[in-house]
């Protein structure tokens, strides 16, 4: 197509304008055996004055909490291009100042210790170099949007390599900004196994590095091109002429992606790529990945663009970054055929029952919970608080999709928004205000859509899906279920310990709670029995009015607490079930 060639000379003229600029110079190395410590080297025109700053992320996006990646910095030290020592001093938890040398390019060094894995870390070993730059490369704040160069001299050269970074004629890596280098993770080992091929005129690089039992990835690679072109139909154009998923596989059960303007990297099960057929079980984190690369890649709210590396990005709009995402995720699937849609509403209905038994989404808005995401670890936030602003979005996207269409008897749908966001906003170089989402609703399904955002967005009202849903080929059903074992008393969540179970989660108003326990007990005995040693018909055998005993430490004091067992009070959980009255309808 004509404008895929203008697309791909634009960005080689812009990679060669970038190259023709001074970079920064990046050397990754390592010793061997490696010991799990990348020796970063990097080298730059000293900044205007007497000091040069250095600084290291403290979080990364896609995740949105402090996550100190200076902890793993060890050795710093500078030095001019003759090699003599330069001062320097530490100015906050990540950033180091150097005195500027009296003439010539300056360097530092030092060494980042690398030993976690998930999709947003970087590792090292013998026969896997995996990175995320925005880890451990520092960036001059004063140049962050200056070009990038990367040097790994220490890399065997037969080693397969997955990255969306292109390379330079003399085999390092480029990058235009520190921007785009923080968003380029990379992967090397010897048993990569890489496939590509062209979908919707882009090149499409699919790279799998782990223990694998599937052979054949035609039917993976077809299933991914479907997921392509789903979602182009939805935005209206594929903004990329090449594209990398790069999935590491793993002996232990994760699963966590990362999202970048170019790439998606995958940790996950290696269970998972046993065979041709159980891959297909990537296909989901798969398709919420590459629906990133509209949502939060290019259109993203205005507090994230450009990204601030050392402090907190305040946004309310994380249900639409991530919720939106996860919505959207779902309803790829079927519209690909990827799933079926009674399939669709069986799990769109448990994931609604689940929010709508957390209390979390009664405490706190949609708005507050993408505010609050920065509090996600803290040791203070107790367990009733805890809840997703992917969830919370996901209940966002589809009751806006479904309202949107009809109001407008099916003229506007959140497909609609969507691409009027991208177009008003992301292509006039714009990021989306706070009130930005509510404005566009308002614009084109009219002011019944102020009153859904002041509700359900910024407020924290349940929703009545009957109400929301009326006039849509749509039925709703409710169910009031008992819970089971420790749930049917009130407590709903606990963690296995060494001598007991950490209650983290109880009903409000259930017996246990009635009662006085609390989130933070250590239930130690239930009746006669260790409590995480029940008898698998404990439940079954009590009458109605007996009386348990349990027994908790709580902050380091025992205590016995009687609960009466009235099987009129036991808890009950409200389950919600969405379905089409119309033959096979879907969003």
């Amino acid at each position: 197509m004509k404008w895929r060639l203008l697309l791909r000379l634009w960005q080689s003229w812009l990679l060669t304008k970038a190259m023709q600029a001074e970079p920064t110079r990046y050397r990754l190395r390592w010793d061997t055996p490696p010991r799990y410590t990348y020796i970063v080297e990097i080298e730059a025109t000293p900044a205007k004055g007497r000091y040069t700053d250095f600084a290291l992320p403290a979080w990364r996006p896609g995740r949105y909490i402090i996550q100190n990646y200076a902890a793993a910095v060890s050795h710093f030290t500078a030095y001019d291009e003759q090699g003599q020592p330069l001062s320097w001093f530490k100015v906050t938890k990540d950033l180091w100042r150097v005195q500027n040398p009296s003439r010539g390019s300056l360097r530092v060094s030092y060494r980042f210790h690398a030993r976690q894995i998930d999709a947003g870390s970087s590792y090292l070993s013998e026969s896997l170099v995996y990175f995320n730059p925005i880890n451990l490369l520092m960036y001059l704040p004063d140049r962050i949007e200056s070009p990038c160069e990367l040097q790994l001299p220490t890399l065997p050269k037969d080693w397969e390599i997955a990255t969306a970074l292109p390379r330079t004629p003399n085999g390092h890596f480029f990058a235009k900004s520190y921007h785009e280098l923080a968003d380029s993770p990379f992967l090397s080992a010897p048993t990569l196994r890489s496939e590509k091929m062209t979908c919707m005129g882009a090149t499409i690089h699919v790279h799998f590095c782990g223990r694998m039992g599937a052979s054949d990835l035609s039917g993976f690679l077809q299933d991914l091109c479907k997921i392509i072109q789903t979602q182009t139909h939805i935005w209206g154009s594929l903004p990329l002429s090449e594209y990398h998923f790069i999935y590491l596989l793993v002996p232990f059960q994760i699963r966590h992606a990362v999202e970048h303007e170019f790439s998606a990297m995958f940790v996950l099960p290696e269970e998972g790529a046993s065979s041709e057929e159980s891959l297909r079980s990537f296909l989901g984190i798969s398709a919420h990945e590459f629906f990133h690369i509209w949502n939060v890649k290019r259109l993203r709210p205005a507090a994230l663009l450009p990204y601030r590396y050392e402090r907190e990005a305040y946004t309310s709009l994380h249900w639409l970054t991530e919720g939106i995402t996860d919505y959207y995720a779902s309803v790829t699937l079927v519209r690909a055929g990827l799933m079926s849609p009674s399939e669709y509403w069986k799990r769109l209905s448990a994931e609604l029952t689940q929010i709508e038994n957390t209390i979390a989404y009664q405490l706190f808005s949609p708005s507050e919970m993408s505010i609050d995401s920065w509090l996600a670890t803290s040791p203070y936030r107790p367990a009733i608080y805890e809840g997703s602003f992917y969830a919370a979005g996901k209940r966002i996207g589809f009751l806006l999709d479904m309202i949107l269409r009809r109001e407008t008897q099916g003229k506007v749908s959140l497909d609609s928004l969507l691409r009027y966001l991208y177009q008003t906003y992301y292509l006039r170089g714009k990021g989306i205000p706070e009130d930005g989402v509510e404005k566009a609703a308002i614009l084109l399904a009219g002011p019944v859509m102020k009153e859904f955002f002041r509700r359900y967005v910024n407020g924290r009202d349940s929703p009545d899906y009957e109400s929301l849903l009326k006039g849509l080929p749509l039925g709703v059903r409710y169910r009031r279920t008992p819970y089971s074992g420790l749930a049917q008393i009130g407590i709903v969540r606990t963690r296995r310990e060494t001598r007991g179970l950490l209650i983290e989660q109880v009903l409000p108003g259930s017996l246990s709670d009635n009662a006085g326990i609390e989130a933070g007990d250590l239930l130690l005995t239930i009746g006669p029995h260790k409590a995480n040693e029940l008898p698998s018909d404990f439940w079954e055998r009590l009458s109605d009015g007996e009386a348990i005993l349990l027994s908790v430490n709580r902050d380091g004091s025992a205590a016995d607490i009687i609960i009466p067992y009235q099987r009129r009070l036991l808890s009950q959980k409200t389950e919600i079930e969405i379905f089409p009255t119309q033959k096979d309808f879907h969003p």
